[in-house]
């Protein structure tokens, strides 16, 4: 005769499970990101990554669907969440950047002015058009950026070095005056005559 599994033996089967996810639930108001995906604050992106997916399928709320106990789903599903934002924000180079500069100020989730800035940077990077703080950088941006669209990489420059004046901390301005510096110099090469002979 085959007998039913009893409420305390389904329990116990259920046990490590309980233990984990009650432990984790303590911490996670102490762990950063970093901790909760179990890498060092200085791991490259594809320890992080690695990271993130062994800890997302480890603590997926699937695993805990038949856990008798509806609170620990409810922990385990909280916990998988946090994963889940741990990654979004480690994954972003901006995001982890302001991230960073909120856990030295010892904040351990990121915060709303934090994420807004976050995604004003990547809206930035995406579209250099918005890298320009200063109505007076603006105008000058916008001219760099028409030079760089009609391949006039010297005019592109200039109006970068004349942006610069305005913004002088641009990080964008600063990575595109030196792209328009390359552009520039090897359109030079290409155009100059070799042998230096008059042409009339």
């Amino acid at each position: 005769m085959v007998r039913g599994v009893t409420a305390g033996e389904a329990m116990d089967q259920h046990l490590p499970q309980t233990v984990e996810i009650e432990t984790l639930k303590e911490l996670l108001d102490e762990l950063d990101y970093y901790n909760i995906l179990q890498v060092d604050p200085l791991a490259p992106m594809e320890i992080i990554e690695r990271a993130y997916r062994s800890e997302a399928r480890r603590l997926h709320p699937d695993k805990f669907a038949r856990h008798p106990d509806r609170e620990i789903k409810r922990s385990a599903n909280k916990i998988y969440m946090m994963i889940m934002e741990s990654w979004k924000t480690l994954s972003d180079p901006d995001a982890r950047e302001a991230y960073d500069n909120e856990l030295e100020e010892g904040r351990r989730r990121m915060s709303e002015e934090a994420k807004k800035a976050a995604e004003e940077a990547a809206a930035r990077a995406a579209n250099p058009i918005h890298a320009a703080q200063t109505e007076k950088g603006l105008k000058f941006w916008r001219m760099a950026l028409r030079n760089w669209r009609d391949k006039e990489y010297s005019g592109c420059k200039m109006n970068i070095q004349f942006a610069l004046n305005y913004e002088p901390d641009n990080e964008v301005f600063k990575e595109w005056l030196e792209k328009a510096g390359s552009a520039a110099a090897e359109d030079a090469n290409e155009n100059r005559n070799p042998y230096k002979l008059r042409i009339v």
